[in-house]
């Protein structure tokens, strides 16, 4: 922490807080990952956003220490994705990992089939949960209950695909880019192309090329992590917690009464109102920030009932 007198904040913290972009490899879990990122580092506590299968590659934010708290807010965020499809052919897992369940005997897909089947999953759309999907159902893994034979029903969810693209095809495998919304199964949703392209198909490649505003070309590859020196700073590209959350609209805490106050979970009522007139956006949470750009809190200045004052502090 800081010196005696001084306001608490992640920014004075004695242990670092905040998210790495990590461009996690093929053939270990998302948890795998974490669990090497926090042994490499020393850290006291880690976890990730957003699940990516072990054959899956690509961007996984890992929170660290206090950015914890804050994953709820980058785990709602848009995925993109780039994954290839192998046409006529269907697995029991949607994927290459899985059991061949059905082979296509007639003609070769064309490609303009291909591109009229892409037109039925623009938008929003309603997606079967895979049976082999990391989920829990009634306190289970779907997955683990799939492996069991057990039978399990889910019911559908509505996702939203903003972009569906065809980048290059060459039967029977087709590349393709989507950007889509939180809880998308791009696994399902390649099969789904499949049946409707009257062939089937099953995902063999996944890419995430982004969470949110994070891109893969600012990933550090998990080996990079692994192989650090002792003279080397590990946390040199890592995002503040502030500059994680830079989607959210910003109030700026200057006045060191209100900042106190903040410190200890109280917003002077006057001052919310102030605020609540002043920002252009009416749901969801604020930053509320000091002037050293540090996360001081989250906000939600239009919580109701007893949300009403709903405040996430950091210290």
């Amino acid at each position: 922490m800081g010196k005696r007198g001084d306001l608490p904040s992640v920014c004075s913290a004695s242990e670092p807080s905040g998210v790495l972009v990590v461009d996690k490899p093929e053939g270990i879990t998302s948890h795998q990952a974490v669990a090497q990122v926090k042994s490499r580092l020393s850290l006291r506590k880690a976890g990730h956003c957003g699940t990516l299968d072990p054959f899956a590659t690509g961007v996984l934010l890992v929170c660290i220490n206090q950015a914890t708290r804050i994953s709820d807010q980058l785990q709602i965020q848009d995925k993109a994705y780039r994954f290839v499809m192998h046409l006529g052919v269907e697995t029991d897992t949607l994927d290459h990992t899985g059991r061949v369940v059905r082979t296509h005997a007639g003609e070769p897909c064309s490609p303009e089939t291909l591109l009229r089947a892409l037109e039925r999953f623009r938008g929003v759309i309603t997606q079967k949960v895979p049976l082999f999907a990391a989920v829990k159902v009634n306190g289970d893994r779907l997955y683990k209950l799939a492996r069991k034979g057990l039978p399990v029903e889910v019911p559908p969810r509505e996702v939203t695909v903003h972009e569906l693209e065809l980048l290059e095809w060459l039967w029977p495998k087709a590349t393709l880019e989507v950007r889509c919304s939180k809880g998308t199964y791009v696994r399902q949703l390649a099969a789904d192309i499949g049946t409707a392209a009257g062939c089937g198909a099953h995902l063999c490649q996944l890419r995430r090329l982004a969470s949110g505003p994070f891109h893969v070309d600012q990933a550090v590859p998990l080996q990079e992590i692994a192989s650090y020196g002792d003279g080397e700073s590990p946390f040199r590209r890592m995002l503040t917690m502030n500059e994680a959350l830079g989607s959210l609209p910003e109030v700026r805490i200057e006045d060191s009464s209100l900042l106190r106050a903040a410190y200890e979970g109280y917003l002077d009522p006057e001052w919310e109102a102030e605020q609540r007139r002043r920002l252009s956006v009416t749901e969801g949470p604020v930053r509320l920030v000091d002037k050293r750009n540090c996360l001081v809190a989250m906000w939600w200045p239009w919580a109701e009932g007893k949300e009403r004052r709903k405040l996430r502090v950091f210290k």
